[in-house]
């Protein structure tokens, strides 16, 4: 039985990490944007940052980040994903040239400072990112790295036995009398053991 209950969590999962650069500090970045909710994971390999919101606390922030304007949180979020995603899935700017920065703070949060315009109007918003708990890092992080690691460990495994099996046959051929056209194209077998030696040592 899985013990997670948000089903963004399994969403998220499915998105993959993306380096991004944001006001000159490189960052990994992974995001979810709902209907007026969002997910974002923040990683500089030393720590890993999220930050979770939904529709009633959209609401409050950008009504109290923009005291000007007057939207429904549907239209502030609508703007916040149009503007915010390409910051964060490594495309950089958007065509109305939003401006966003970083600031880190000693209790090891960071916060990421959005502006752009919205209805000929400033439009402002913040990403308050704290600290993400193991058992997220594990889940998000951690685990798929492992999870891949192992995968192309496998991959070499039935590549090397792969290897071993066409110079087997390579050397039937030639023991029936099989010749090659053309020099040029003849191989050393394959040694497995000082492949994987040499594959451990790097």
């Amino acid at each position: 039985m899985n013990p997670r209950t948000d089903p963004a969590e399994d969403v998220l999962l499915q998105h993959p990490w993306r380096p991004v650069t944001i006001d000159g500090c490189q960052l990994l970045a992974k995001s979810w944007f709902g209907e007026t909710a969002y997910r974002i994971l923040l990683t500089d390999m030393q720590c890993v940052w999220e930050e979770r919101m939904d529709a009633v606390d959209i609401e409050s922030r950008a009504q109290g980040l923009n005291r000007r304007l007057r939207a429904s949180v549907r239209a502030f979020f609508s703007h916040l994903c149009e503007v915010a995603r390409p910051c964060l899935s490594g495309g950089g700017r958007t065509g109305d040239e939003a401006q966003i920065s970083v600031r880190r703070w000693e209790d090891g949060n960071i916060t990421l400072r959005l502006k752009s315009e919205l209805a000929g109007l400033p439009f402002y918003w913040e990403f308050h990112c704290s600290p993400a708990p193991v058992a997220l890092v594990c889940v998000q992080l951690v685990r798929p790295l492992l999870a891949m690691s192992r995968l192309l460990q496998r991959q070499v495994e039935h590549l090397e036995d792969l290897l071993v099996r066409k110079d087997e046959e390579i050397q039937d051929y030639r023991e029936n009398g099989a010749t090659l056209s053309r020099e040029r194209l003849q191989t050393d077998i394959f040694d497995k053991q000082p492949y994987t030696e040499d594959f451990i040592e790097k």
